[in-house]
């Protein structure tokens, strides 16, 4: 599709419609959805674009659990018993993605870590935009602008899935205005069962890119991403990885990143006070 009026054509960029415009979804958009949960997962579990912090290298180093669980791609995950002081790491990385495409200059974040939570309950938290404040005390709101599909346990055009497009802003320190995103998220079980992905992507809606009125911050995931693996033997238990790489114009390099990666840590921080 071209770009939606008001945005610029960017070579680096490529457009598909998510929606018809009258409340049904677009014939491309399931194939586009299915692509883009494909290489969510993809990122998240691609060694080679990840270098860890120091402190995560000598968790890695030190402890078996972690070092055996980081990087299976499939089936339920060993991780260090309750109560070890291993239980409570967040393991960091930085990456790139090399693809050359839009935003590839910017970098990126991987988080892991174990959350004492069913993967389904965080999942149901997640994807409902009533209850970001729970985990998100940056959060100024959320509210769902169109709603594809809404379940996960019986097919639709976009699989066993909730698929929806939402605005949210937040206001993080050390930034000035609020930051708002407008962003198809998508939910589903990982393909082995044993755990759930969630993917989120920017979207431009042809109003919005027109009538932006500066008192917000336009900012855009390029690419999000949550995995929630089971633990062996334990269903309250699981493995959550994260990817977030986002793109905020009027944020300069430096701050993005040290926002980038505290929010991380904070975000598992945030999830586990829950538990």
């Amino acid at each position: 599709a071209d770009a939606p009026p008001g945005v610029d054509h960017d070579p680096k960029e490529a457009w598909v419609a998510l929606d018809t415009g009258e409340g049904e979804h677009a014939p491309v958009a399931p194939f586009a959805v299915d692509a883009l949960a494909e290489s969510g997962f993809e990122s998240a579990m691609n060694k080679s674009m990840w270098t860890p912090n120091k402190p995560s290298e000598k968790v890695l180093a030190r402890s078996q659990a972690w070092s055996d669980a980081v990087w299976q791609r499939s089936g339920v995950v060993n991780v260090p018993p309750r109560g070890s002081a291993d239980e409570n790491e967040v393991l960091v990385w930085s990456g790139n993605f090399t693809h050359g495409l839009y935003g590839s200059d910017l970098p990126t974040v991987r988080a892991e870590g174990v959350i004492n939570m069913a993967p389904i309950k965080i999942v149901e938290m997640l994807m409902d935009s009533s209850r970001v404040h729970e985990y998100n005390k940056m959060s100024l709101g959320r509210d769902d602008v169109l709603v594809l599909q809404d379940d996960l346990e019986n097919d639709g055009p976009f699989g066993q899935s909730i698929t929806k497009v939402v605005r949210s802003a937040s206001k993080p320190p050390l930034v000035r205005k609020p930051i708002e995103f407008v962003t198809l998220m998508h939910a589903r079980k990982l393909e082995d069962g044993n755990g759930y992905l969630i993917v989120s992507r920017a979207v431009t809606q042809a109003e919005e890119a027109i009538n932006s009125d500066g008192k917000v911050m336009r900012s855009e995931i390029l690419m999000g991403v949550n995995v929630f693996r089971n633990v062996e033997g334990d269903e309250n238990r699981c493995v959550m990885i994260t990817v977030n790489h986002i793109r905020s114009p009027m944020v300069p390099m430096m701050i993005a990143k040290k926002i980038g990666l505290s929010a991380a840590t904070g975000f598992f921080n945030d999830l586990r006070a829950l538990c």
